[in-house]
């Protein structure tokens, strides 16, 4: 009898530490005096940041994707010495002055998130915001060629950023040179998005070999080859793409060539253009090539894409116009 009391005893204590701490493991519970009921603290909402893409309604059942490019810092400009790039393209007779306007590299930082076409300005986005093309009736207007708006002026390109402005309530721009650059690398430093070596340049662009080469003189279908990191297509070459900046080619070197966002707006005669195009070779459609041309001027290989400014709030800003505020 003795050890069944002893033994009922040791089950009560055992019982009772068991359920005490359980009580010291439960969390407070508050009374919500409006209902009478308890509730348990709610734990803290982490800030929702920008979707990873939007879609721009442009009318007539057309829209425009755009993804979303982190802020970050890159190293901007030729990783190889301009006679290095000149040796190893054997290109222009072998002149490095073709090259020099890559350089000197510097690092850059890229401070705000933006989003980005995922590739060039097509042809029905075009004309859902600004009617018949630049392109009709051109050589380069055939039954073959892709939908890339294309034959369109620097100018041309601002005004398609400013109507679409207006027609969105986004803030809708052509890229800065740097920004363009960095979201071309996608967090590489070679001289492709996809590695230094060029043998691979066709499965990510149309150039002179693929295009030009084969009797196809003219911009392909958007989107047909492989994307970078970040979802860009074609950054590499079917249309060169007209930036923001103005192009200086000493620009890199220069006082005005600054670390963090840069973009050159000193007046000159020509605007940026960046990327290759169906007719380049892979040395003018490596990630740091640079080149130029008046903002009036319309050719066949030129075209554009877009970006979406995004403000503090982690939304695309709604300032009309087709230049995003500093």
């Amino acid at each position: 009898m003795k050890i069944r009391l002893l033994l009922a005893a040791l089950l009560v204590g055992l019982c009772l530490s068991s359920c005490s701490r359980k009580d010291r493991g439960k969390q407070p519970e508050r009374e919500d005096s409006s209902r009478g009921a308890t509730t348990r603290p709610s734990a803290p909402q982490k800030p929702a940041g920008p979707p990873r893409s939007i879609d721009l309604d442009l009318g007539d059942g057309v829209t425009m994707k755009l993804v979303l490019i982190p802020a970050g810092k890159f190293m901007m400009g030729g990783k190889s010495s301009p006679a290095e790039v000149a040796r190893k393209f054997h290109r222009y007779g072998g002149q490095e002055a073709y090259y020099t306007a890559e350089h000197p590299q510097r690092e850059v930082t890229i401070s705000k998130p933006f989003y980005m076409g995922i590739w060039e300005v097509t042809r029905p986005q075009w004309d859902a915001v600004m009617g018949p093309g630049p392109w009709k009736g051109k050589k380069c207007d055939n039954s073959d060629a892709g939908n890339v708006a294309n034959h369109v002026s620097w100018t041309d390109a601002s005004k398609f950023c400013e109507k679409l402005s207006q027609k969105t309530g986004k803030t809708v721009a052509l890229p800065t040179e740097a920004q363009w650059e960095y979201a071309c690398r996608a967090k590489r430093k070679e001289a492709y998005s996809f590695g230094d070596d060029e043998s691979k340049l066709g499965l990510y662009a149309w150039f002179a070999e693929n295009a030009l080469g084969v009797n196809e003189p003219y911009p392909h279908r958007a989107g047909l080859k492989t994307p970078n990191f970040w979802g860009l297509y074609d950054m590499h070459g079917n249309a060169a793409e007209w930036c923001r900046d103005w192009y200086d080619e000493k620009f890199y070197a220069s006082a005005g060539a600054k670390s963090i966002d840069p973009e050159n707006t000193t007046a000159g005669t020509h605007r940026v253009l960046r990327g290759g195009a169906w007719g380049q070779y892979p040395d003018s459609c490596r990630s740091a090539y640079r080149s130029g041309n008046t903002p009036a001027a319309r050719k066949c290989s030129y075209g554009f894409r877009v970006m979406v400014a995004i403000d503090t709030g982690g939304s695309p800003t709604t300032r009309r116009g087709g230049v995003p505020e500093k």
